[in-house]
């Protein structure tokens, strides 16, 4: 098989990107649960930071320079891998990734994520 003058470079992101995802899959165990049961409301909402509002400008999800961002193609990806069905995604104020769509269990969701680790850091579950 002969491969291009440019497949390196494209093997070296794809290999990037890959070692990113790589290096955050076992945080996203410990976001989700270990099991694909329901993750009960009370795990998420201990892991977001007390005081999180979306009126208030002081709340942010990173300082974190956007060069170390992940990308908004890699947050789609790693969302939909925790089993968000993503209709419309931003960048909120306070420097947040946020997701708007559903969750695992088919409830709509609006969740907002750190754009630097991808963690989960305030999820509101429709009732």
């Amino acid at each position: 098989m002969m491969l291009s003058p440019h497949t390196p470079s494209t093997m070296k992101f794809s290999f990037t990107a890959l070692l990113k995802l790589l290096v955050l899959l076992p945080g996203l165990a410990l976001a989700q649960g270990s099991t694909p049961s329901k993750a009960p409301a009370k795990a998420l909402a201990a892991s977001a930071p007390m005081g999180f509002s979306r009126e208030k400008a002081s709340d942010i999800c990173t300082s974190a320079p956007r060069s170390e961002w992940l990308t908004q193609d890699e947050m789609k990806l790693l969302a939909e891998h925790r089993g968000y069905r993503i209709k419309t995604f931003k960048l909120a104020k306070g420097d947040c990734y946020e997701i708007y769509g559903f969750d695992r269990e088919g409830r709509i969701v609006e969740a907002y994520f750190n754009p630097a680790t991808s963690r989960l850091v305030r999820q509101n579950i429709a009732k």
